[in-house]
C-alpha cells in the first residue's frame, strides 16, 4: 500500500508525457498554412510596388480630328448665329471652349456645353455681326480623353454676308537662311497714335507651312491698312512669346479690288539677341573739331534718365561714326536704346572734360575751370533684332556745356582747378572764346 501510494505521487514517466501530448502533424499544418500566407502577403506587396501602366493595348497617339462642324465650313447668308456646335472623332478632354477656339475678328463666349464626350456647343455672348466674316480657329490646345493633342490648328470661314471675299495675303519667312515652317503671322489693323499694334485685336491668323510659306485668307475687299506680325511659335501655342524669333513686317498692307492679293515675299526672323544697327545722320553745323564718336545705353524700366559727366573709361559699344551725313552705329544690342553722340575733341576716346580759360563761368555764374567735349542725346530708339533703325540726333550745341566736378565747391577757383589739372590733360584743340561758355 505504501508503495503503491508512493507511485501515484511521482511525476508521470516520459511514455506517460508523449502519450498525453497532442499529435504533431495539426501543428506541422497550421505552420505551412501561415508559411504560404506569409509568402503570399509578401508577393502582393512587390506587384504593388512594381507600378505598371495600365493593360489594354498599345498607348493612344493619334490626335482628336474634327468631323462635322455648324454651321459649317464656307456657309454664306447665315443670319442669328448664337452657338456652334462641333463633333470630334474620339471622347474628349471636355474642356471650355476658350483654350482651344478661336474666331476672328474676336467674339466672346458665354458657355461651353458637352453633349457627351465628342459633341461640344459654344455658346456665343452675342450673336455674330451681320455682313462679316469669321474665320473659326481649333487650335491645338484641343485634347482628347487620353490627353492627346492636335498637332495641327485648323481654320475654316463662316460669313453672315452673301459670300466669302476673294482678298489675301502671301508670304515667305526664314530664319537662319532656312524656310521657318510652323511660324505664326498675325494681321492687325494699323493702329492709331494712342495705341500699340498688339493692344488692337486680332483680325487674321495663320501658320506656316513646310516651305515657309504663309496665306491670310477671305479679307474684304478693298481693306486695310494693316501691319503683320511674323513669330516662330517654337512651342506651338499660338502665341508670340518673348524667347521667340519674331518682327513686324516692313511694309503696311492695303489691298482692293484692283489688288485682290499681296505677296509681300521673303521676310527674315532674326533670334531675339541678334545686334542691330542705327543709320543716321548728325548735325555738325557748329564745326566743331574732332572725330564723332558715339554709343548706346539700354534703357529699362527703373531708368531714370542719364546725367553727362566723362567717362572713366570707353563704353562697350562706343564706336567712330565717320560719315557725319550717314552715320552709323553697330552691334546695338535689341531693345529700347539711348544714343550719345559727342565730339572728341581731346583725341582721348572719351567724353571728357576741357580745361576752361580764365574767367570763363557757368550758367549760374560760378567759376568753373571745365567743360564737357560737345555732346548729343537721342532717346528711346526701339532696335529689333538683326534690323537697322533710322535716327536723326539734334544739332550739337553752339557753346559747350560747363562741368563743376563733383569735389568742387562754389569757393573753388579757376587757378584751383587748373592747379588740380596738373598739366596732364592733352592740350585739345583751343575752341573760339567768342563760343565758351552761355
Amino acid at each position: 500500500m505504501k508503495t503503491a501510494g508512493k507511485r501515484q505521487s511521482q511525476a508521470p514517466t516520459r511514455r506517460e508525457t508523449r502519450r498525453r501530448q497532442p499529435p504533431r502533424e495539426p501543428r506541422r499544418r497550421v505552420r505551412l498554412v501561415m508559411g504560404f500566407a506569409t509568402v503570399g502577403l509578401l508577393s502582393l506587396c512587390l506587384a504593388c510596388a512594381n507600378i505598371q501602366g495600365p493593360s489594354g493595348g498599345p498607348e493612344d497617339t493619334t490626335p482628336p480630328r474634327l468631323l462635322l462642324a455648324t454651321p459649317d465650313s464656307g456657309e454664306v447668308a447665315l443670319q442669328d448665329v448664337s452657338r456652334l456646335r462641333l463633333l470630334f472623332s474620339e471622347k474628349m478632354d471636355r474642356q471650355p471652349a476658350e483654350g482651344w477656339l478661336f474666331l476672328y475678328p474676336p467674339v466672346g463666349y458665354e458657355k461651353t456645353k458637352w453633349h457627351g464626350a465628342r459633341e461640344a456647343e459654344v455658346i456665343l455672348a452675342e450673336p455674330l455681326p451681320p455682313d462679316t466674316v469669321v474665320v473659326v480657329e481649333i487650335g491645338t490646345g484641343m485634347r482628347d480623353a487620353h490627353r492627346v493633342a492636335s498637332r495641327h490648328s485648323r481654320r475654316f470661314p463662316i460669313a453672315t454676308g452673301a459670300a466669302l471675299p476673294a482678298g489675301e495675303i502671301t508670304g515667305s519667312l526664314v530664319q537662319n537662311e532656312q524656310p521657318l515652317p510652323g511660324a505664326l503671322v498675325e494681321l492687325f489693323p494699323e493702329p492709331p497714335d494712342t495705341l500699340k499694334y498688339y493692344q488692337q485685336p486680332i483680325l487674321r491668323r495663320a501658320v506656316a507651312d513646310s516651305a515657309g510659306r504663309f496665306r491670310l485668307r477671305w479679307l474684304t475687299l478693298p481693306g486695310g491698312p494693316w501691319v503683320i506680325r511674323a513669330c516662330a511659335d517654337d512651342n506651338h501655342d499660338l502665341r508670340a512669346g518673348e524667347g521667340e524669333a519674331q518682327r513686324l513686317l516692313p511694309t503696311v498692307v492695303r489691298i482692293d479690288t484692283a489688288r485682290t492679293s499681296a505677296d509681300l515675299g521673303v521676310t527674315v526672323l532674326y533670334d531675339p539677341d541678334t545686334p542691330g544697327l542705327l543709320r543716321g545722320s548728325v548735325d555738325t553745323t557748329a564745326n566743331w573739331p574732332g572725330t564723332v564718336h558715339g554709343w548706346t545705353m539700354a534703357i529699362t524700366e527703373e531708368d531714370t534718365g542719364w546725367v553727362a559727366a566723362p567717362q572713366p573709361e570707353r563704353p562697350r559699344n562706343q564706336q567712330v561714326m565717320a560719315a557725319r551725313d550717314s552715320a552709323v552705329l553697330r552691334d546695338v544690342p535689341p531693345g529700347l536704346n539711348r544714343l550719345v553722340v559727342f565730339v572728341d575733341a581731346d583725341g582721348d576716346s572719351l567724353l571728357s572734360s576741357l580745361p576752361a580759360r580764365r574767367g570763363v563761368t557757368a550758367h549760374d555764374g560760378t567759376a568753373t575751370g571745365h567743360f564737357l567735349e560737345p555732346h548729343v542725346v537721342v532717346d528711346s530708339l526701339l532696335v529689333e533684332p538683326g534690323l537697322e533703325r533710322d535716327f536723326t540726333a539734334p544739332a550739337f550745341p553752339d557753346s559747350l556745356t560747363p562741368w563743376l566736378p563733383p569735389a568742387a565747391t562754389a569757393a573753388d577757383t579757376l587757378d584751383g582747378a587748373a592747379a588740380s589739372d596738373g598739366g596732364t590733360s592733352p592740350a585739345p584743340a583751343a575752341p573760339d572764346s567768342n563760343r565758351v561758355g552761355e
